[in-house]
């Protein structure tokens, strides 16, 4: 992991929303977020990120915000896991039971695919309730510079194995995974044995990004800002 070039990509992508009048921060108490998603307008905080529902600390869980004008206008919750020789099967029914079991001991989840058991292993880090408010003005290029940051930060503070998400089947055709720098996806990836809760539904599909890829999706991202800057000096 070269940590010199992805710091200077984080001052560059963090100087590109600094231009566009964006403020990046990242909250130190994990409950301040509970205030910050009354005022994105976003109708809940999923169980997988919420503090209520684990146990959080500066050196697990890391959400960041971004203002525009003083307002929060995106969020992005992200938690390191480091399963050591657990399997993700195992850890993943476990967390699920505690997030959505009604009465906190019937399974919810089961048969998570062979691909995905042999993919993830180790430290990883979920990167979950990405949101962007109705207030917000800017462009998608905004939206991928803040995502961008995070894979960044995380990756630089937890040396994970990958980033990953669930992510609905509708809002992966309308380009979400791409948006959010997730380059590999797996359909069902586990079966549900219960009706999720919304916003869960049974077409999610897990969507993540390798740590080795982090600087090449960083560097597209840091392409594409240079590009919009050459097209503003030459108008």
């Amino acid at each position: 992991m070269n940590t010199l070039l992805m710091g200077q990509q984080i001052n560059s992508l963090i100087e590109f929303l600094e231009r566009q009048g964006f403020t990046i921060e990242e909250l130190n108490d994990p409950f301040e977020i509970n205030g910050f998603v009354a005022g994105l307008d976003k109708p809940y905080i999923t169980p997988m990120s919420s503090p209520l529902s684990n146990d959080f600390s500066v050196s697990n869980y890391c959400p960041l915000v971004l203002r525009q004008a003083g307002e929060p206008v995106m969020m992005g919750c992200a938690r390191l896991e480091d399963l050591a020789r657990e399997g993700i099967d195992t850890y993943w029914s476990r967390i699920f039971i505690r997030a959505y079991s009604a009465d906190g001991n019937d399974k919810v989840i089961g048969n998570v695919r062979a691909k995905v058991k042999a993919r993830f292993n180790g430290r990883s880090v979920y990167f979950g309730d990405l949101f962007v408010s109705r207030s917000f003005r800017g462009s998608r290029l905004a939206l991928r510079a803040f995502v961008a940051i995070g894979h960044l930060v995380t990756t630089l503070r937890w040396d994970a194995n990958q980033t990953y998400c669930f992510i609905r089947e509708r809002d992966i055709l309308r380009g979400a995974a791409a948006l959010y720098g997730f380059n590999q996806l797996i359909s069902k990836p586990f079966d549900w044995l219960i009706e999720p809760s919304t916003p869960r539904d049974r077409s999610e599909v897990l969507a993540y990004l390798d740590a080795e890829d982090i600087h090449y999706h960083v560097a597209s991202v840091v392409e594409a800002i240079r590009r919009q800057n050459a097209l503003r000096t030459t108008k």
